[in-house]
């Protein structure tokens, strides 16, 4: 069921970034190498960074939601594992770019915003992005954005 709220959520950004392009923020990309470059980014964040983070904060904030009363240690170690290997993926990519699909900041980046949060700053596993310059900066950067504090201002997670 939560991989095809995902896959919902994802097309639900997309069809409000689409009707709202003209209100604001060019979130999709404006040329068709842009698009490409905004849907390539949001496949690598649904397929290598979005499995390891939901598993790493399910194993540590809420293990008791997967049926255990403690975490799992194996989980959790395998999971900082993968998400060290798509985070020196994206140095590479943030060290030509600001941002994930290019100099704009797209849905490619936004999608990053909930798990990114739970990861840094609701479980203190800033360790794993603090030796990555270009991945803090762009955390820090997007983290930062207005609307991401308005949201983290209505909605307080119930973990």
């Amino acid at each position: 069921m939560f991989s095809s709220i995902c896959a919902e959520s994802r097309a639900i950004m997309r069809y409000y970034a689409e009707k709202y392009r003209s209100q604001g923020v060019e979130l999709l990309g404006k040329t068709i190498e842009e698009k490409g470059l905004v849907e390539q980014w949001l496949e690598v964040e649904a397929h290598n960074f979005h499995p390891s983070a939901y598993n790493l904060t399910c194993h540590v904030l809420c293990p008791t939601l997967l049926g255990g009363s403690s975490p799992d240690p194996k989980v959790i170690e395998e999971s900082e594992a993968k998400l060290v290997k798509v985070f020196n993926i994206y140095e590479e990519r943030l060290s030509k770019n600001k941002y994930l699909a290019g100099d704009f900041f797209s849905l490619a980046d936004i999608s990053h915003l909930p798990f990114m949060d739970y990861v840094v700053n609701n479980m203190g596993k800033d360790y794993l992005i603090k030796d990555k310059k270009h991945v803090s900066a762009w955390w820090n950067d997007i983290s930062s954005r207005p609307s991401w504090n308005k949201v983290l201002e209505l909605y307080k997670p119930p973990i």
